[in-house]
């Protein structure tokens, strides 16, 4: 399973499994101290997502299925006409993540107080941003991927830094939860 993994993808695992962790002990804590139902099925999200996302790169699923679906469209003869459809998807993409970001941004963080329920919104809208980014590299359009992993390296960049923004989300949610008066 992670024989054939690189570092740096040994490194994304074990940091996806300790973000997954740290969700989980978010929704443990929302179920123990009783707050709002939406914080344990947000955290329980965001536990499976990362979760899932360990899995995908150990098991190295998502190249799999990169090389599958080229494997396909040669197969049908389409590869050659790829952009065709992987500019649309692409812009669909990023058009929906934009326009969710917004709405998040505007109705979602004008409505909610108290930082229990933003650390919650901040994990939540972060691991958003990690599947459009996994949902950009399945895509796989030359022109995203020559951003994604051009020389300022946005993949990464995005990647860990989404991580890392829902795991101290998760830590903050967990001490204001344990400290509350």
């Amino acid at each position: 399973m992670f024989a054939n993994l690189s570092a740096f993808n040994l490194a994304a695992v074990g940091l996806y499994l300790l973000v997954s962790f740290t969700a989980a002990a978010g929704l443990f804590g929302a179920l123990r101290f009783r707050q709002a139902g939406w914080h344990a099925r947000a955290w329980l999200l965001i536990m499976i997502l990362f979760a899932a996302l360990a899995a995908l790169r150990g098991l190295g699923l998502e190249d799999f299925w990169q090389d599958a679906l080229r494997n396909m469209m040669r197969a049908d003869g389409a590869y050659q006409d790829r952009r065709a459809f992987q500019r649309p998807l692409a812009a669909g993409v990023i058009a929906v993540t934009s326009l969710v970001a917004f709405l998040w941004a505007y109705r979602g963080f004008r409505s909610v107080r108290g930082r229990r329920n933003v650390a919650v919104m901040v994990a939540a809208a972060s691991a958003f941003v990690m599947i459009a980014l996994v949902a950009l590299r399945l895509i796989s359009l030359h022109p995203v991927d020559a951003l994604l992993y051009g020389p300022f390296k946005l993949n990464w960049i995005i990647d860990i830094g989404t991580s890392l923004v829902v795991l101290g989300a998760a830590l903050t949610y967990l001490r204001v939860v344990i400290q509350r008066p």
